[in-house]
């Protein structure tokens, strides 16, 4: 499979989370090749449920090739885009080699190499009828994918590997053992006050901007701690739609991100304590709605790490020890939950040169590189088999 290829042709049909229509069902037509057995549509999401490829067309995107029997090694690769318009700069370099998005979404994350990476990991599955499951899984970006999947996926599996382009890691260098993970809540905080004529009658009305105000300001105080990383952002405020009526709704469209799943848990306790005070206060009423989350994960396998840089080392590939991540990213479903059964489990950072940040619009990777990233994974892969 040409790796380089296969990447352009996803770049060109960037999806959101859950709308991967056309991108699983390009996928499913290249594994339909291949000597696999494929879960799709319901059947990733519910165990027992059965592949239809219309329950692709109703959100349920993703799919799942099984290679041979079990106990299964697992990978998993993230196949969603992001909401932004790819840059029209001539340089850029897929429009300079005509495979820029086509519609209003873009891989900004490299998930498109991901995708071909998984895609030829298959193909060689194919050939060798090694025992594997490859998962091409929706909507990473917003954390909301991973806590979707059945739980048969992680079932009779022996061993974990999946993988990050970029990210900070330098050319020519795998990141072994990725850790500092951060947990992550993507959550909508629901002020409910009460209308009223802003002028004739303001004081039968309870202002739902005021209360998200003083929440706002009391807030801030939660990411004070001396022993743990808290980070609070408020990216969405929506409220109103009146200029002379109180506002009697807003909601504020929050990311909280923490070092640790327990200091998560503290700072979400306490801010609903506020929110439930600053609401109680003016006599009105809030409503916390969960969106996502993703737990926090440092890596511990300290022998296994070192097993497969020694691993990569000796093949020439260059190494970098256990990298940070520093964000978040729902991959630690599966690491912590096989940690957990004692399987052993590991992520990797692939390092190349970007031609801009994350999540930007001039953003592509040096596709050169896939190859070595090829390399590099299989190599990883032989030797967490061999424990």
């Amino acid at each position: 499979m040409d790796l380089i290829s296969c990447r352009r042709l996803f770049h060109k049909i960037p999806e959101l989370g859950f709308e991967e229509v056309k991108t699983t069902k390009e996928i499913i037509k290249i594994l339909e090749n291949l000597n696999c057995k494929l879960y799709y549509g319901k059947a990733i999401y519910e165990d027992g449920a059965e592949s239809d490829m219309s329950d692709i067309n109703k959100g349920y995107t993703g799919v799942m090739a099984e290679f041979g029997k079990a106990p299964y090694f697992l990978f998993r690769a993230d196949i969603d885009a992001l909401k932004i318009k790819e840059t029209k700069d001539v340089t850029h370099i897929p429009n300079l080699f005509g495979f820029a998005s086509t519609n209003n979404n873009m891989h900004a994350c490299g998930h498109d190499g991901h995708i071909a990476l998984a895609l030829s990991l298959c193909e060689r599955f194919s050939e060798s009828g090694d025992s594997v499951r490859v998962l091409f899984q929706p909507a990473e970006e917003g954390v909301g994918g991973a806590r979707r999947m059945a739980n048969f996926i992680t079932e009779d599996v022996d061993g974990f590997l999946s993988y990050h382009i970029g990210l900070g890691e330098k050319k020519g260098y795998i990141g072994v053992g990725t850790t500092d993970f951060m947990a992550t809540t993507k959550l909508d905080m629901n002020f409910f006050g009460k209308s009223a004529h802003a002028a004739n009658a303001p004081e039968e009305g309870i202002c739902a901007l005021t209360i998200a105000m003083a929440f706002i300001d009391m807030i801030k105080d939660l990411t004070v701690d001396a022993h743990h990383k808290k980070l609070i952002n408020i990216g969405i405020i929506n409220g109103g739609g009146q200029r002379n009526a109180i506002m009697d709704k807003i909601t504020l469209g929050m990311d909280l991100r923490s070092d640790s799943d327990e200091a998560m848990d503290e700072m979400l306790e306490a801010m609903e304590n506020i929110a439930k005070c600053v609401s109680e206060a003016k006599g009105a009423r809030y409503e916390l709605d969960i969106i996502a989350r993703a737990s926090a994960y440092k890596e511990e396998n300290i022998n296994l790490v070192d097993r497969i840089i020694k691993k990569l080392n000796k093949n020439d590939v260059k190494t970098d020890r256990m990298p940070s991540f520093g964000a978040s990213e729902d991959v630690t479903t599966y690491l912590k939950k096989l940690k957990q059964k004692k399987v052993p489990a590991m992520h990797l950072m692939l390092g190349t040169n970007l031609k801009g940040p994350h999540h930007s619009d001039v953003f592509d990777f040096d596709e050169d590189d896939l190859e070595y990233f090829y390399k590099a994974i299989g190599l990883a892969y032989d030797e967490m088999k061999e424990e």
